[in-house]
């Protein structure tokens, strides 16, 4: 309450007072009450209501005697419940007047007051604990007698508000236990924008479900999250470990394992149980059509690792896709490139349609591609290519020790120093049996433009700090290939000249001719696009195919397994019992 209030109630109460002493004795009259009196009154009235104490324990009645709401603010709390945000909560209603949000008056709820708890009751759909909203606390008051329990229910809702729409908009966990930036993923609304954006909507269950994705593949894992939930466990046979890859022909003791798996019978098969025959591959080829995999028949290490998904696995590969899509900004820019590094495509999205569709090559296991967001403000044409350092270290260094020519050889130069001090270097100068690491870093390895340059005929310059850019390659086969975690971290496009064209539409006198004539010149050249395009490089594993239809696939990566851990770790999911669904 502000001062100038108080003064004005203090004020108040000393007349009235005064009036109810002096009428008795005839001293005073009493007129007809005007309106602005009966206005007053009847604020008086209400400013009373709020600090009377509720009935009820001793605990709610120190609590929320002396100013109603206002105190409980001032507290950071009530009775079993610590405020997450009451600074913002506090904000929220000085500026209202401490007029409530889910009550009308002072003891009528709001009739969606129960869609609201409800709607945070099952909450697990979106992969979010309800206990953290405590549900249980919110049904006791909302039950109780209104008159009693007003001012408690208020803020025991609003700050789950708070809590249920921080979780639906942003990271939930700390992105260091990930190897994530912050600074690249969407942040939880502030509590105060949740409670105006929920004033302002006048319906607190539709304005709390608007907050969560509204695309299609959110809404489709959660259908599948809810289908996996009620569907009848069963028993996966689990596909041994083997080496290499099963192709039809083959003889190995996985071959039955698959055979199970796929609901065939061993003991059918020709030749014996461990031969891979012409009905396993027909099994075979439906399962990888089915799983969004290249339906080639071989059985390889991506393939049978998803054969040897259980029903559980694939609920946590859910909840990890759920928690990630909440990372990501809602409202695109009208033009935007994005590429999902686990089914190694990438999109270029324009107005809202997609406008290239094309494979990627992505980082191996041990060079991960690296999610994050930035925006491509260039195209670097017949570019140069700098040795970036784990190549230097890891591939070059070897083979330079038995062969000190092995870089000259393919064109590239060994230089020092940097402007004009700048030298090329014999490679014969140099001890690669004992150079250091540090040593290597100050030798820089430069191959020259041309067809034997790894980064083709375009680069795409986006800045970031893990030198993770798109270009294009001088290795086109790669890209039939089902499993393109081939990298050593940056993404290879399939059609980099398509992007380029894309990226670069709408800017005066630029064709596909302009563009071949830069190609033919043969030297570096870096051309800025018409305005920065944002880039989102994603890690999805489970998406949608062309038809519509939901692909789990591999963790590349392991990232989900680490994502699951983490939340677990803070309690922020929860897998629902029969009677919870």
């Amino acid at each position: 309450m502000s001062r100038k209030r108080l003064v004005y109630v203090t004020g108040f109460l000393a007349a009235a007072l005064m009036i109810g002493f002096l009428l008795p004795f005839g001293l005073v009259h009493s007129p007809a009450i005007s309106k602005a009196q009966a206005s007053d009154i009847g604020f008086l009235q209400e400013f009373l209501n709020e600090i009377t104490p509720a009935a009820g324990s001793v605990e709610s009645a120190s609590l929320l005697t002396e100013t109603g709401i206002a105190g409980a603010l001032k507290k950071g709390r009530i009775p079993g419940l610590r405020f997450f945000d009451a600074p913002g909560m506090r904000a929220f209603y000085e500026a209202r007047n401490y007029e409530p949000l889910w009550l009308r008056g002072s003891t009528r709820i709001k009739s969606d007051v129960d869609d609201v708890i409800k709607l945070m009751e099952k909450s697990w759909k979106h992969g979010l604990n309800p206990e953290n909203y405590h549900i249980s606390k919110l049904w006791e008051l909302y039950k109780a007698d209104p008159k009693m329990t007003r001012f408690e229910l208020e803020l025991a809702m609003s700050d789950a508000a708070i809590r249920y729409g921080r979780d639906l908009t942003g990271m939930r966990i700390d992105p260091g236990r990930i190897a994530q930036k912050s600074k690249y993923w969407q942040q939880p609304m502030l509590g105060v924008d949740i409670l105006n954006y929920v004033a302002e909507t006048r319906n607190g269950a539709r304005a709390l479900r608007r907050l969560a994705p509204q695309g299609e593949l959110y809404e489709e894992l959660q259908d599948e999250l809810v289908n996996l939930l009620t569907a009848p466990e069963e028993e996966v046979q689990k596909v041994r470990l083997f080496r290499g890859a099963l192709r039809p022909g083959n003889s190995h003791r996985a071959v039955r394992d698959v055979r199970l798996r796929l609901g065939l019978d061993p003991a059918q098969a020709v030749n014996g149980e461990y031969v891979y025959d012409e009905p396993l591959l027909e099994a075979v080829l439906a399962f990888q059509r089915r799983h969004g995999l290249h339906p080639d028949g071989i059985i390889g290490p991506q393939t049978a690792q998803i054969m040897n998904m259980t029903r559980q696995d694939k609920i946590y590969q859910i909840l990890a896709n759920l928690e990630r899509m909440r990372w990501v900004e809602q409202e695109k820019p009208e033009k935007y490139v994005l590429v999902n590094v686990p089914s190694a495509r990438l999109w270029a999205v324009e107005r809202g349609r997609t406008k290239l569709d094309m494979p990627v090559i992505v980082g191996t296991k041990d060079r991960e591609t690296i999610a994050f967001r930035t925006e491509i403000t260039g195209i670097r044409f017949n570019p140069n290519w700098t040795v970036p350092r784990t190549i230097k270290r890891e591939d070059y260094l070897p083979r330079l020790q038995e062969d000190p020519h092995y870089l000259t050889k393919r064109g590239i130069e060994m230089i020092e120093g940097r402007g004009r001090e700048a030298q090329t270097i014999d490679p014969e100068t140099i001890d690669w049996q004992e150079i250091s690491f540090e040593e290597m870093d100050g030798i820089r390895m430069v191959q020259a433009p041309g067809r034997a340059n790894p980064l083709g005929r375009v680069r795409i310059l986006m800045a970031n700090p893990y030198n993770i850019y798109l270009h294009d390659t001088n290795n086109k086969k790669l890209f039939s290939r089902v499993n393109r975690t081939l990298s050593s971290g940056c993404i290879r496009v399939a059609e980099p000249e398509k992007l380029a064209m894309f990226l670069m539409d709408g800017k005066q006198s630029w064709n596909e001719e302009s563009m071949q004539a830069v190609f033919d010149r043969g030297r570096m050249r870096d051309i800025a696009t018409p305005e920065p395009v944002p880039v989102y490089i994603l890690y999805q594993t489970v998406w949608l195919d062309e038809r519509g239809r939901l692909i789990f696939g591999a963790d590349v990566y392991g990232r989900d397994k680490k994502l699951i851990q983490a939340l677990k770790a803070r309690n922020s999911i929860h897998i629902p019992k029969a009677d919870e669904i």
